[in-house]
């Protein structure tokens, strides 16, 4: 009915769908429909925007994986809504992150975490035994460890050097299991928005900020340091590894700057 033909690929390894991409044809496919998480649809963006040519599929996103955060907010978490926009051929162009760490350039769509959260998302994943309430268990034991880092952050251009508990960079809405990071946050505004914890919070008022998450109400906490900005970098005293759209990899310090609507999907 649809006249739409179909080849399928299975990724066998971690980095199997960005090595994919890399080497595809670019006149084989006009579209990538990715079933997978937020892990495998970085894959494939860095698959696409680290090519040496101007390949640029739509990309179709259905859901696969633990948290799917980018998918909620296109609100895409039924697989069969989901292929609604694919098969009706409806388009919308979204921002991109471009990251300069580790002297290498790569991408991302949903979040870059420093400090608190890549704890978080580290711990998560050694609890994949526990499924999804894995993500509030590591939260949990991060509160009570309270741990700051002395960092300079470089918002715009302007420097700023504290001790942080939590740093986060989001092009989108959600993060996790469907928790409201960045309340304000648009996928094709042209805008970073950036989080930021201080240390200058109790383990009770840290615990009563994450338990709004859900519904995004913690930006109105005075604890809270929340805006939309063009780039930013992160430089700490110590070196640790990042929160990348949900998965532990890379090492500050990190340059993080906006593409505005680099990526066609179907939405």
């Amino acid at each position: 009915q649809f006249n739409i033909i179909i080849d399928i690929f299975y990724t066998q390894y971690p980095g199997h769908a960005k090595k994919y991409l890399l080497t595809l044809k670019s006149n084989l496919y006009t579209s990538i429909i990715v079933l997978g998480g937020d892990g495998t649809i970085n894959e494939i963006i860095n698959g696409i925007l680290q090519r040496d040519d101007e390949y640029l599929p739509t990309l179709g996103l259905l859901p696969g994986g633990t948290g799917n955060a980018f998918l909620h907010d296109l609100n895409l978490l039924e697989p069969i809504k989901a292929l609604d926009p694919i098969i009706n051929n409806k388009q919308k162009k979204i921002d991109v992150m471009q990251l300069k760490y580790d002297c290498k350039i790569e991408y991302a769509i949903n979040i870059v975490g420093f400090g608190m959260v890549a704890d978080i998302g580290k711990l998560s994943e050694k609890l994949r035994w526990v499924g999804p309430m894995r993500y509030n268990l590591a939260s949990l034991i991060y509160v009570m460890k309270l741990k700051h880092r002395e960092a300079t952050i470089t918002i715009n251009n302007q420097k700023y050097h504290k001790d942080y508990l939590f740093i986060t960079v989001m092009n989108n809405i959600h993060t996790g299991k469907g928790m409201k990071l960045s309340p304000n946050a648009k996928i094709d505004d042209g805008l970073l928005d950036l989080i930021l914890i201080e240390n200058n919070v109790t383990r009770f008022e840290l615990a009563k900020l994450l338990s709004k998450l859900l519904d995004g109400s913690h930006i109105k906490s005075n604890f809270v340091k929340y805006m939309q900005v063009k780039n930013v970098s992160i430089n700490p005293k110590i070196n640790e590894h990042l929160n990348i759209d949900g998965e532990i990899k890379g090492t500050t310090p990190i340059h993080i700057s906006v593409l505005p609507k680099k990526l066609i999907i179907y939405n």
